[in-house]
């Protein structure tokens, strides 16, 4: 069901008029879990949304009181695994491009799915996730070992096939809180998981434009690093331009959320492959995610 927030009075940011310049700004964020009581953070949390001016948000451990704007419309996660208030979301995808929810995913209390239809580009698929942490359980499976990680990857990776096979025609970016990361060196999870994840991407044909070289938070707030991520299926019709991150500061903002705020600016192209082209496992190669004898580390 496609949501539609209620109208909200609060001066806003404008968003810039991208009216069919083939541009599409797609931002991730973790807002750990805000309340209805929290006024004071909440208002800083829609004050940086309006700030960031993304076409298309995936909000991760979210709330239905906070929105993007009157001029976005969302789908969300059904239910919880946990307790809290009934309206908060594991994960919630909002645009302000027209928007269809897609079919309940294989793991609908954590993960959403949607089809957005950008102007001037081809439509996307848009799917939003959070994967377990280091030491939570998952449908009753306990954390150790990376059992939990491992059988909820799996599931997900299934949606991510199967909606690749179900629309040949459209890119797929999965984005969301995977609670690992993709750095040269270890920031938060396990190599166990790292080893997972990366060789679920690569099974999926996904490029995780946050990983290695691109990721922004070690680039300049090391020892942190990503972990939440912005993929995208290759070959893709939308090109990156841009991957950046908030706060510009060595650690999140603790008025806000525990996590770093993850923004990509895409641009539309062409999918054809040009001579001398980089292929999948030569952007794993090259951001050491994948060693010479072709197996992920």
């Amino acid at each position: 069901m496609i949501r539609v927030p209620p109208v909200d009075t609060t001066p806003r940011l404008l968003l810039p008029d991208r009216e069919g310049s083939g541009v599409v700004k797609l931002a991730t964020w973790n807002l750990a879990r805000p309340t209805p009581s929290s006024r004071k953070r909440n208002a800083l949390i829609s004050e940086q949304i309006a700030r960031v001016a993304a076409d298309t948000w995936v909000l991760t451990e979210t709330h239905d009181l906070i929105t993007p704007g009157p001029e976005y419309s969302g789908t969300s996660t059904i239910g919880s695994d946990r307790a809290g208030d009934p309206s908060e979301r594991w994960t919630t995808i909002w645009s302000r491009f027209p928007i269809e929810p897609l079919s309940p995913t294989s793991d609908p209390i954590r993960a959403v799915a949607a089809r957005i239809v950008p102007t001037g580009g081809a439509p996307i698929i848009v799917y939003g996730t959070v994967l377990p942490w280091l030491g939570g359980s998952w449908r009753g499976i306990a954390a150790r070992n990376g059992a939990a990680f491992s059988a909820a990857l799996e599931a997900q990776a299934s949606d991510w096939l199967a909606l690749r096979s179900a629309h040949p025609d459209h890119d797929l970016l999965v984005a969301g809180d995977f609670n690992q990361d993709l750095a040269h060196s270890h920031y938060y999870g396990s190599r166990a998981n790292r080893q997972k994840l990366v060789a679920a991407l690569e099974r999926c044909g996904l490029d995780a434009l946050t990983a290695g070289d691109g990721d922004p938070i070690r680039s300049s707030s090391s020892p942190c690093a990503c972990i939440d991520h912005i993929c995208i299926s290759s070959p893709a019709r939308w090109q990156s331009t841009t991957v950046r991150r908030w706060p510009a500061q060595p650690r999140p903002d603790p008025r806000l959320s525990d996590h770093f705020g993850i923004v990509v600016e895409f641009k539309a192209g062409t999918q054809s492959k040009e001579a001398g082209a980089d292929t999948w496992d030569d952007r794993l190669h090259r951001r050491g995610l994948l060693p010479a004898s072709g197996r992920p580390q």
